[in-house]
């Protein structure tokens, strides 16, 4: 049976005190459905750092409040474009 499966891209926007940084990432997902994307997505940043994350205007607060760490993209990518990414990324 052939896995049903999706590939995404993400960029990270982190802030942290004057600095301010992109984290770019690939994954594959186990499968394609939209809402699987999402939760994916929104716990990836949520979990970036570990530890407690406080939510605030669309991101998190990470180390008592001084970096912060949102979605800034992402898209749905094909496995060809994910093989070649992941070996940069």
């Amino acid at each position: 049976m052939e896995k049903n499966t999706k590939y995404i891209f993400i960029e990270l926007e982190e802030r942290n005190g004057e600095y301010e940084y992109t984290h770019k990432s690939v994954h594959e997902l186990l499968d394609d459905k939209k809402t699987t994307t999402n939760k994916f997505v929104k716990n990836h940043v949520k979990e970036f750092y570990g530890g407690k994350a406080k939510p605030y205007d669309g991101g998190y607060y990470f180390h008592g409040g001084e970096v912060f760490v949102s979605i800034s993209s992402w898209k749905s990518i094909s496995k060809e474009q994910h093989d070649v990414l992941n070996q940069f990324l």
